[in-house]
């Protein structure tokens, strides 16, 4: 333990009595002593100092972050050189008292200060040491130190530094003047949090939708193979005239072909690292590393989708572009997936404003499952624009010569410079190789000359020759092996495996089975995964996994003879090249087969273990750290019963009855296996509950396992809280045989899930089309329909995949069926860029529907540029050939004469009273719901419950979704005729659009829109939002009678940033009271702002706005400039801090600042000029316990001069709001009141 005394920073070790690095975790604190003596002061620089090499040596042994981890490195450093020479003038201050260089009092004092440079360096270091030190439990043993740190914070974190050390200077240099300037230093990484949190929680909806784009991401795998090139490699290709001619733009398509093992990944690595360096606001990068045991996955849809996503998270500093989000919106109603005409339209659009899009693509040759597979992805890649630029590379093939006969050629090949480079570092890094080398130094060259000879341009080669020779135990067998080096990979790989099997015994039974295991697995697996499936496989039944049963992964890794990589970044194992996988399938494929068996085996067995006894996990945080310390649940639920089929022949698995006997296994199995990739909240509870096994099972391609249980007694209409039964589940998933057995067992082929859609059609969404052949032999209803009248082949038209089209058009579906708002099969199609699926459709007889969903699907198709299509399917339409889309415009919000607030709708000019009113059109129904996201079939997802109020228009009840069992509140409105609907549709589909919009930020304080319900057939709206448990602000202020300061602080910090929200976005709420705020937990006085029905959008561009001019609002809220005369009145964003300055006012004090109560004959003013005039007092005795710092901020908020009031930002930074002890306010900044009368 080190203590000091004075301005002490006090260092606790929780281990040991001396810092111990990677093993004792610091407990940094702070705190000001009243004597500034040198003594003390010396004592909290070494103490400093000592933290600093703490941070420095984990800043060493951090494997990635480059650039940014030298950079913060090397300042720390630096600055420590000024704290030690600051240390040495303040040990010196006795001595040289009577010199010019002695500290002065003055400069020892501004070291002494609370948040003085020593507190705040400190500061920084227990950040840095708190974020970079390991954890000692089981993730200690498979991760190792990994970058926490992103762009932002190493910037704020050098800047401070820098700051910091000029602080240091001035101080040696006695600048008193100057050191005052600096007096309010600050860090931004400790101050900015909030903000940054703030901001973090504005993006979510945005980082949703760009994780809904694409489930492939490269990122990782390219940092992992950047991280592995030797530095200095690779600079031939980076200056090569050929390379900076397609650079600068000079050369479309660069094709770098080269034999495998040339290096030609890493040498990618490099080309997008160069290229991310240097991308601009008129450039761009995006890439594909193809994978070899990929190729299913690979396909052109999906590396579309992954180029897309990369161009959005490049400019993800930017707003989301509209057309993304117009295309999530559209298929989250619908539960589809985008086109990949929509894709690439989208990919297309957004990167033609750029000089240059750059799009590299590594290893074409493993990218489909044929050479034609990948240059059709090629073709469309290069058909994206004149400004797309593409670089790939490949092995030789004769299919890839003619396609790039007429592209440049640059060959890629290992240079002996190059591999020399590699082997050195290397052999310097093997422990006995380089023992011998210091031995005998000639060596070094003869092993880099024999390589180099023997590994014929083959970077790979090179590698696994020199794994061969680690091994050896002295020089002489290190000679004798470079005399018989293999000659080819396949010798390699061979000899690579007779290495292991020399191992001893225990060593070669872990290093097959870790060997096979990654060659087999579906998905890539962990270090900490591997060690767990090791683990379980000998595990006694019924006894749960222990940390003690890992086995240690560096031995677990360094058994398998240099076959096996591991992803620095992932912690995930990989093989060394993918000619290994090919290698072992064609040598070693029976023990292939008994890995296959084993980790299957192992999976059901990990599913039952103890350790998951407490069922299911109920919350986000309970599930987010059981897959933290069991991560090989994820592979276990996701992949159990991918490879019984290949295997099994009877269908009795035993492995798998015990898992179906446990229902508490299957709920735990049933949770892990809907974990989404992108976590929002309440991730982890959106699965159904009480899944039967043999839905569980029919997720997989299952079929004599399914029949087996049946026989057995396994109920085939089981169910879950979803109502997908084993047939609905297997057609959903795509197993023909599974479907064929079930039907042929008696399964109920109509039989309808909770949103009432049936196998069919589940087939039919996800374009299955042998499951659709099957069920169709079965006589399943073709046309059969959902409570919407969403229809199979609308299903199928939305995958978008024809042959599914084209098997339910054969089968006698019916063109011409319409939902119930007036879209077609057809219409779909042609909307959604569908020509080949539109052109079908129109060929057997389907014409578009009569109505807004036909013109606007005859307008888009237009617009994409399908004329022909147009022209025939508009022959009728002549009229709406080329129009826009047609909307409805906004209605104005009911009048106020004397500040009376708006609750009836307004009859607009014209329009019939209710004695001549029509009935409700479906036509004007859906043309004035459209452009709301909304979905159909509400008493499908939800129940109703208690009725909690009814108002002018709408009922409020509480609802529960029937599948997590959530509580809700529903609005619930009934449209009858058109008379009364318009007016209020226009006033419904404004606040649900605004709902939508704000509900996309999931700001903390914003009430959350859940679901949207159009139901046609009924003509009722349905808005499912958060259910606040402890009601309105108002209620909560009439039980208090008045809050106190704290509360009401904790409440507007809450307000504040509310608005903030709102004013970004351009919204302007217009209803600030205290009836519009709820509170969502009275305990913490957790609240969030709702009722958005006046809200109004008054952005028109980049931080612009224009002003309103509606007389609308609550009267005792209104601000003064909402009062002007009609040709007067213009107000903006300030309206919603005047009504939130009322309503501050009202929870301190209990009352209103204005009242028609007021008027009298000494005070004759009237509500309407007591706000226009801004005319209120805090009177006595009820203010005298507010302290001044509240009143000021009132004060700022009710100025009737709309440029002199506080904006919402000023709000938020205003000391009352900021700090919970507020001193008393210097007249200097009380500008903004008091008010001229």
């Amino acid at each position: 333990m080190l203590t000091s005394v004075g301005p002490t920073i006090t260092i606790t070790h929780l281990k040991g009595s001396t810092p111990r690095r990677h093993k004792d975790k610091a407990s940094i604190k702070f705190r000001t002593c009243k004597m500034s003596d040198p003594l003390s002061i010396a004592a909290s620089v070494i103490a400093l100092l000592q933290l600093t090499a703490t941070a420095t040596q984990y800043l060493k042994d951090v494997k990635n972050g480059s650039a940014d981890r030298l950079r913060l490195r090397d300042e720390l450093r630096s600055t420590a050189c000024l704290l030690e020479m600051l240390k040495d003038r303040v040990e010196d201050v006795d001595d040289a008292s009577e010199t010019e260089e002695a500290l002065k009092p003055g400069s020892i004092r501004a070291l002494a200060e609370p948040d003085g440079p020593l507190s705040l360096f400190g500061q920084i270091l227990q950040e840095i040491i708190t974020k970079l030190e390991p954890q000692a439990n089981l993730r200690r043993l498979a991760k190792p130190f990994t970058w926490p740190f992103d762009k932002k914070d190493i910037s704020e974190m050098l800047n401070s530094l820098e700051r910091l050390k000029s602080h240091f200077s001035l101080i040696m240099q006695n600048d008193l003047r100057e050191l005052a300037k600096l007096s309010n230093l600050k860090l931004n990484d400790l101050n900015d949090k909030a903000d940054r949190s703030e901001a973090k929680s504005r993006d979510e909806e945005a980082i949703k939708i760009i994780s809904w784009i694409s489930p492939i991401s490269f990122h990782a795998k390219h940092i992992d193979i950047l991280e592995r090139v030797e530095p200095g490699t690779g600079t031939w290709l980076i200056e090569h005239d050929t390379f900076q001619s397609w650079l600068r733009g000079d050369i479309d398509v660069l094709w770098c072909p080269g034999i495998p093992g040339a290096g030609k990944t890493s040498l990618v690595s490099l080309i997008i690292n160069r290229l991310e360096q240097e991308r601009d606001a008129d450039t761009t990068c995006a890439y594909v590393y193809c994978d070899y045991n990929q190729r299913l996955e690979q396909t052109s849809y999906a590396l579309l989708s992954s180029l897309l996503q990369q161009v959005l998270r490049n400019f993800a500093d930017q707003p989301l572009p509209a057309d993304v989000s117009v295309l999530y919106s559209q298929h989250q109603k619908y539960g589809t997936r985008p086109t990949q005409t929509q894709i690439t339209e989208i990919l297309q659009n957004l990167t033609a404003k750029l000089a240059t899009f750059y799009i590299v693509v590594d290893a074409l040759d493993e990218c489909g499952e044929s050479e034609e597979d990948a240059l059709q992805f090629m073709e469309i890649v290069s058909s994206l624009g004149a400004h797309v630029k593409v670089l790939c590379t490949s092995r030789f093939s004769t299919t890839f010569e003619e396609h790039f006969s007429q592209s440049e050629k640059l060959q890629i090949s290992a240079q002996n410079a190059d591999i020399t480079m590699f082997l050195e570092a290397q052999i310097r890094q093997k422990y006995r190789l380089s023992r011998h080398v210091r031995a005998d130094p000639k060596l070094k060259d003869e092993i880099v000359e024999t390589i180099i000879q023997e590994s014929q341009g083959m970077f790979l080669l090179a590698k696994l020759h020199l794994e061969s020779l680690s091994q050896k135990i002295n020089r002489k067998e290190v000679r004798v092996s470079l005399k018989t080096l293999p000659a080819s990979l396949n010798a390699t790989y061979s000899e690579a495996l007779d290495r292991i099997y020399r191992q001893a015994p225990e060593a070669v039974e872990l290093a097959e089975a870790v060997l096979f295991w990654v060659l087999c697995a579906k998905r890539s697996l962990t270090i900490l995964e591997l060690q767990q499936i090791y683990a379980t496989q000998d595990l006694p039944e019924d006894v749960g996994l222990e940390e003690d049963d890992l086995p240690d992964a560096d031995i677990l890794t360094g058994v398998c003879g240099g076959l096996i990589m591991v992803d620095s970044d992932s912690r995930t194992v990989r093989l060394v090249h993918y000619t290994a996988q090919q290698y072992f399938e064609q040598f070693h494929s029976q023990k292939l087969m008994q890995a296959r068996v084993s980790i299957t085996n192992i999976s059901l067995k990990y599913l039952a273990l103890p350790n998951f006894s407490s069922g299911i996990c109920t919350t986000d945080k309970a599930m987010a750290q059981r897959l933290e310390e069991y991560p090989f649940l994820d592979y276990a639920a996701k992949h159990w019963g991918a490879e019984i089929n290949k295997f099994d022949q009877d269908g009795n698995v035993p492995a798998f009855d015990k898992l179906a006997s446990s229902t508490t296994a299957l709920g735990t199995t049933s949770q892990a296996f809907c974990i989404p990739s992108y976590r929002h909240s309440n991730w982890s509870q959106e699965f159904p509950r009480d899944i039967p096994a043999l839905v569980l099972a029919a997720t997989f391609d299952l079929p004599r396992v399914l029949q087996r249980m049946v026989r057995m007694g396994h109920d085939l209409e089981s169910k879950g809280t979803d109502e997908d039964t084993a047939l609905i589940r297997a057609a959903s998933f795509g197993h023909q045989e599974n479907v064929r057995v079930l039907l042929d067992l008696g399964a109920d082929k109509n039989a309808r899930d909770h949103m009432n859609e049936t196998a069919l059609q589940r087939a039919a969404g996800n374009g299955e089309a042998d499951v659709i052949k099957v069920l169709l032999e079965k006589e399943a209803d073709v046309n059969v329909s959902t409570s919407s009248d969403w229809t199979a082949l609308m299903a199928a038209v939305s995958s978008g995949n024809i042959e599914a089209v084209q098997i339910l058009v054969d089968a006698g579906a019916n063109l011409m069926a319409e939902t119930v708002w007036g879209d077609s099969a057809l219409s779909l199609a042609t909307r959604n860029g569908q020509e080949a699926i539109a052109t079908l459709l129109a060929d057997r007889g389907a014409i578009l529907p009569h109505g807004p969903a036909g013109r606007r699907a005859s307008t888009v198709a237009s617009r994409r540029g399908f004329l022909q299509l147009v022209r025939r399917l508009t022959a009728d339409y002549e009229a709406v050939a080329n129009q826009p889309l047609q909307r409805q415009s906004l209605r104005i919000m009911g009048g106020l004469p004397q500040i009376r607030e708006a609750t009836e709708p307004v009859r607009a000019e014209g329009e019939p009273n209710s004695a001549e009113a029509p009935e409700l059109d479906q036509g004007d129904f859906f043309e004035a719901t459209e452009g709301l996201e909304y979905s159909i079939g509400f008493s499908r997802r939800y129940d109703l419950k208690e009725r909690l109020g009814k108002g002018h228009f709408a009922e409020v009840f509480t609802c529960i979704n029937r599948v997590t069992g959530l509580v809700y509140a529903a609005k619930a409105w009934k449209i009858e005729q058109w008379t009364k609907a318009s007016a209020k549709i226009e006033g419904i589909h404004y606040e649900t659009q605004t709902l939508q919009k704000v509900s996309k930020g999931s700001h903390p304080n914003i009430l959350r829109l859940v679901d949207l319900f159009v139901e046609y057939t009924e003509a009722r709206i349905y808005i499912v939002l958060e259910l606040a448990p402890d009601g309105e602000l108002f209620n909560f202020i009439v039980m208090k009678q008045r809050l106190t300061e704290v509360e009401a602080r904790k409440i507007f910090q809450q307000v504040f940033s509310a608005l903030e929200f709102l004013h970004g976005l351009g919204l302007v709420h217009r209803d600030i009271k205290p009836e519009n705020i709820l509170l969502f937990d009275k305990e913490c006085l957790h609240i969030k702002l709702a009722d958005f029905g006046l809200t109004k959008d008054i952005s028109c561009g980049p931080d612009s706005v224009e002003l309103t001019t509606t007389l609308c609002g609550t009267p005792s809220y209104v601000a003064p400039e909402v009062l002007e005369d009609e040709t007067l009145r213009q107000y903006g964003l300030g309206v919603d801090v005047w009504s939130a300055g009322v309503v501050l006012y009202i929870c301190l004090c209990g009352f209103p600042p204005f009242s028609d109560e007021l008027y009298s004959e000494a005070f004759p003013y009237t509500l309407s000029q007591q706000i226009r005039s801004g005319r209120f007092d805090y009177p006595s005795p009820y203010w005298d316990p507010i302290g001044d710092p509240a009143l000021d901020l009132i004060d700022s908020m009710l100025v009737v001069v709309t440029e002199r009031r506080f904006s919402v930002k000023q709000c938020i930074d205003h000391p009352w709001t900021v700090d919970e002890n507020p001193s008393i306010l210097q007249d200097a900044i009380r500008s903004a009141s008091p008010e001229p009368m």
